[in-house]
């Protein structure tokens, strides 16, 4: 029978060969662009793990995060995009792809990052250039549609990883990727009331790899918030430090506004 620690040897493994696929897609050797391409969440019906190929001979072997970069786990955040669209913040000219484009978001990346025991590293110094590649962009606003949104997570959470850009957005990607968005939010096309401890538990009944003390669910005043789910610096589940824990709304009652792709400024 293989051991609890062997198969999170093995997670880890799967981790690091899946960012080996991403860096493929994303472009092969450092300093190329990256190729634009799409990437959604994993639907309630897709539960099998996110599988990788293997790592091209005489390619360096990408990792989910630098091995001097300061930081313990990871935070990745999904925004219940509607709350944003309805909101004063949601008005402003970047805000047009995510809000005004016609397309329908539901759950969209906000960020990955880098958190501590206690607190979190912020604008770290890094070699890697401050303003994105605009292929990097192009690919990242299928599922975080905000220039300016990317622009600043890289900038205050990004280069605190240690990695590349690319390297930090490829492992953005395979975390939100590899997360089942709940088949409930997928189309959303009413309001309804709702609690954050209900939103946990339905992320966790499609995600049978995440824990209760993984995963906590924010408000935004009256409205749903955030999906925030705690991983190690290798993408797989741990539980959450008490600070990000007590983000949790709990039982408090919520609305999630329907999903639209037209919000008025």
């Amino acid at each position: 029978m293989v051991g609890f620690r062997s198969l999170q040897a093995l997670a880890g493994v799967a981790a690091v060969l899946a960012v080996a696929l991403l860096s493929v897609w994303w472009g092969g050797p450092e300093g190329d662009s990256p190729q634009v391409a799409t990437s959604t969440p994993r639907s309630s019906e897709q539960t099998s793990a996110p599988q990788a190929a293997p790592v091209e001979s005489g390619e360096p072997t990408p990792t989910t995060a630098g091995p001097d970069a300061d930081f313990d786990y990871y935070v990745l955040v999904l925004s219940w995009s509607p709350t944003h669209c309805a909101s004063d913040r949601g008005r402003g000219a970047d805000d047009d792809e995510q809000c005004r484009s016609g397309r329908p978001f539901g759950f969209v990346l906000h960020g990955l990052w880098p958190q501590n025991e206690r607190g979190y590293p912020q604008n770290c110094r890094s070699e890697e250039p401050r303003a994105l590649n605009p292929a990097i962009i192009a690919r990242m606003t299928d599922f975080s549609p905000s220039e300016q949104l990317l622009q600043h997570e890289w900038e205050k959470h990004g280069a605190c990883s240690g990695l590349s850009q690319r390297g930090y957005f490829a492992a953005a990607e395979l975390a939100f990727t590899s997360v089942t968005i709940p088949s409930a939010y997928e189309h959303l096309d009413h309001v309804v009331r709702t609690t954050p401890d209900d939103v946990r538990d339905d992320f966790l009944k499609a995600n049978r790899n995440l824990k209760p003390d993984s995963i906590a669910a924010t408000c935004s005043r009256h409205d749903f918030g955030e999906v925030w789910i705690c991983l190690d610096r290798k993408l797989a589940p741990r539980a959450c430090t008490a600070e990000v824990a007590k983000r949790h709304c709990g039982a408090r009652e919520v609305r999630m506004r329907a999903v639209r792709g037209d919000w008025p400024k």
